[in-house]
């Protein structure tokens, strides 16, 4: 498995998280995949014009996506990965997912504990 490859914040206030971190780290929030299978509000997170993680508009109640961070894992087989989740008593939350592109395919778990992750892989689904 590689090492991180896209955080992810969600939260059910992205607009004051928007101007916060804008005022604070100087980033700046690209509308992104509202037409795409994952249709949400979701914008890209840039600092110095390069992407450098997601933000999501969460639910403020129980169901997901739940508010925090995000991290995204590399894997080469998306989809032996999560299987390999369920076994070890982990429970998927989303199977793979297209956002468009090579690199544009993800999933999410949730570990044991309840913490979510994410995996990310540049290998469109296999047949």
């Amino acid at each position: 498995m590689a090492g991180i490859v896209w955080w992810e914040v969600v939260t059910a206030e992205p607009e004051l998280f928007q101007r916060f971190h804008a005022a604070l780290s100087g980033w700046t929030f690209a509308p992104a995949f509202a037409d795409t299978e994952l249709g949400a509000d979701y914008w890209i997170v840039q600092q110095d014009g390069r992407g450098v993680g997601g933000l999501q508009r969460g639910a403020s109640s129980d169901g997901p996506p739940r508010a925090g961070t995000r991290v995204y894992l590399g894997v080469d087989d998306l989809e032996a990965t999560l299987a390999r989740v369920a076994a070890l008593g982990g429970r998927v939350e989303r199977t793979r997912t297209e956002l468009g592109g090579d690199d544009r395919w993800f999933g999410t778990f949730l570990d044991p504990t309840g913490v979510s992750f994410g995996l990310w892989t540049q290998h469109p689904a296999r047949g």
